[in-house]
Formats: structure tokens, C-alpha cells, sequence
């Protein structure tokens, strides 16, 4: 059965020291990449074992995964398996694209089936250089979105990343969390300009985990569950294939965009049949704002 697969391993650190983010404090240590990258490759090797992972697959992590090699052989080994359409991962954009996708090419993997989806952080790097990396992404053919929080204070250089990137790119939008106020119109009207979908992160998803029973989320030590939110199990990845069955999610909403996209009525068409990657077919921004 075709299904999204999301993997998370222990990777806990970070390249980039975002004022807001945990995982920024920390620096990894060369043991636990080791323990990471084993953990990695053990999810690959079983995942293209067999018939049981079809579909995609998203790698999200805590931290940084892409300026690590071994990511991008994993990513490659996983292309190579017939039984899946797509793979993926969620970066800050910050490698060594030619290195990178060299290391990628080099283990034989698929560019036409890499999904990249990489968030701008304004207070680590700048404009230029993050629409650089977007660029030469661009010219090597690969597939990618871009994000950024929506942060009333950058709405100008959120604008300014909007028309530097080419129209064919979404820029996705995240609510602020811990705002401690609603947005304002004229704010509201400006992220919707620049993401026309931007609504969907506005408005609130009652759990319903009848609508997630087809999605896997795997962790490091194989931990199985329908979501990132939701902390109720369904097995283990590589000592069961935990049937399908009732369950409570036990959470009141579907707050993050990779909790409700695994919802159909949801989510737009044009991100189907994977819309974890955040990538909707045929965009065009020029249209959509004039």
C-alpha cells in the first residue's frame, strides 16, 4: 500500500543558533552522529527490504540532517527503491549544494524524485545567500519549497524573498506561535498575498485520527505512530507491522502543517498525492498575485 512515510532519528543538533529553537543550543557530539547516521541506515536498509514501505518518504528532523553526507546517502539508496515515488527532507538549506548532490548522484540516487523543503531563517543568514542556494537547486532540476515563520517584523524581507525567488517556487507561510495576538488585517492580507494558502495555517483542525490510520510516522529506535503530534504508538517499524486499529489520538487539534496535511480535506489537490513535501504542482506565484 502506497502511503507517506516520515522518519525522524536522534539527530538533536544544529548548524544555525535561532533565538527560538532548542536544538540550536546543542552541539553534537561525533558519537551521537555516529548513533544517528547507524540509526538512519538501518531504517534504509529495512525500508528497501521488501514491499512494506511504498509511497514517500520525508526524513524530519530536530536538527540539521543535509550538512551530514550520510543523509544524502541514505536519501539516494531510498530513490533507487521502485517501490517509492518520492523522498525527502526538511532543511534550513545551509549545505554544500554541489558537494551534496554530488554525494547524492555518486550513490546512483533519483533527482527527479528528491523533494527538498527548506525554511529561510532570517537571523542566521542572508537574503542573498539563501536565494543563491535556491537558485542552484533551480538549475540542477531538483524539487523544493520554501518557508518562513510569519513574524509581522520581517514582513518586508519576506516580501523581498517572495519576488527574488523564481514564481514557479512556493513560499509557504507558518503562523507565529506565541504571538500573543491575533494577526491583523492588513498583516493577514500580506502573508496571503504572499501565500495564497496561507488560511490553512489560520484555521484550526480538530484531531481525527480516522483521517491519519494510512500515514507512518518512524522513529530512531523504530517507535511507530500516525503522527509528529500524537504520542500514542501503533508498533514498531522493525519488529511489527502494526495492523491498523482503533486508537485516540489525544490531541485536541492538528496544530502543524505535518499533522494536518496528512488530511485530504484539508489540504488543496495540487499537494497530492504527497503534500508532506509541501510542494504543490503547477504553482505559479506571478499569477496568483496579480
Amino acid at each position: 500500500m502506497k502511503r507517506q512515510w516520515y522518519y525522524r532519528g536522534s539527530l538533536k543538533s544544529c548548524n544555525y543558533s535561532c533565538s527560538y529553537c532548542p536544538f540550536s543550543k546543542k552541539k553534537g557530539s561525533l558519537r551521537e552522529e555516529q548513533n544517528d547516521k547507524a540509526a538512519f541506515f538501518r531504517f534504509v536498509e529495512n525500508a528497501c527490504d521488501g514491499e512494506m514501505v511504498q509511497g514517500a518518504v520525508q526524513i524530519v528532523p530536530y536538527g540539521e540532517a543535509l550538512i551530514h553526507s550520510y543523509y544524502w546517502e541514505g536519501l539516494a539508496r531510498l530513490s533507487c527503491n521502485a517501490h517509492l515515488d518520492a523522498v525527502g527532507a526538511q532543511s534550513n538549506f545551509s549545505f554544500p549544494v554541489k558537494q551534496m548532490l554530488s554525494c547524492f548522484k555518486g550513490q546512483g540516487g533519483d533527482i527527479d524524485k528528491l523533494r527538498l523543503w527548506g525554511t529561510f531563517h532570517p537571523e542566521m543568514t542572508s537574503l542573498e545567500a539563501f536565494v543563491e542556494q535556491c537558485r542552484q537547486l533551480t538549475k540542477q532540476k531538483i524539487s523544493y519549497c520554501v518557508g518562513v515563520v510569519g513574524v509581522p517584523e520581517y514582513i518586508s524581507i519576506i516580501r523581498k524573498l517572495r519576488h527574488a525567488l523564481f514564481d514557479s517556487v512556493y513560499l509557504w507561510v507558518n503562523k507565529m506561535d506565541g504571538l500573543g495576538r491575533a494577526y491583523t488585517m492588513s498583516e493577514k492580507k500580506v502573508f496571503l498575498e504572499i501565500d495564497p494558502y496561507f488560511e490553512m495555517e489560520l484555521s484550526h483542525h480538530k484531531s481525527d485520527e480516522t483521517l491519519c490510520m494510512d500515514h507512518r510516522f518512524v522513529e530512531a529506535d523504530g517507535t511507530m505512530r500516525h503522527c509528529n503530534l500524537t504520542r500514542q504508538t501503533i508498533g514498531n517499524f522493525y519488529y511489527n507491522n502494526a495492523p491498523d486499529k482503533t486508537m485516540v489520538c489525544g490531541r485536541k487539534e492538528c496544530s502543524c502543517y505535518l499533522s494536518y496535511c496528512n488530511r485530504k480535506e484539508v489540504v488543496p489537490g495540487s499537494f497530492l498525492p504527497y503534500p508532506a513535501f509541501r510542494i504543490p504542482a503547477g504553482f505559479d506565484w506571478h499569477s496568483r498575485y496579480y
